[in-house]
């Protein structure tokens, strides 16, 4: 049995006390409680990030176009990106900034961005959210 046979013909409904709403098809989703659930949740949720090296205007334009796959591989699962927490990095010195579209939405920018408790910068600084720097510094 795969994956998809796991994830396939689920049905829920929610129990309130003693009231109970009809089963309805689940589309989309982990179950919860299962062992999978999380994993799942951490391929497909948690924290997705895409990088690409950029040496031309070519370069922009393909990392444009690996957004434009990300956003029809979403859609084809019914899944969607916050935009609002979607955003774009320039690293190194002669970095140029770049206008990325995801959803019809313009992705802003930052210098600097929170990833599992350490604060990176354009400049690939780190900072422990403690305060203390990484190796590096």
């Amino acid at each position: 049995m795969g994956v998809s046979n796991w994830l396939s013909d689920r049905k829920q409904r929610v129990v309130i006390n003693d009231t109970h709403s009809d089963w309805v098809t689940v589309t989309s989703g982990a179950p919860q409680g299962s062992v999978l659930g999380p994993i799942l949740f951490n391929i497909f949720i948690n924290n997705p990030k895409m990088c690409k090296v950029i040496n031309t205007k070519q370069d922009n334009i393909l990392l444009q176009r690996y957004l434009d796959r990300l956003e029809a591989w979403a859609d084809k699962w019914q899944m969607s990106f916050n935009t609002d927490k979607c955003k774009g990095m320039h690293m190194g010195r002669n970095s140029e900034s770049h206008p990325y579209i995801l959803n019809g939405r313009t992705l802003c920018n930052t210098d600097m961005e929170k990833d599992l408790g350490i604060l990176i910068n354009s400049k690939l600084r780190c900072k422990k959210l403690s305060g203390s720097y990484c190796q590096g510094q």
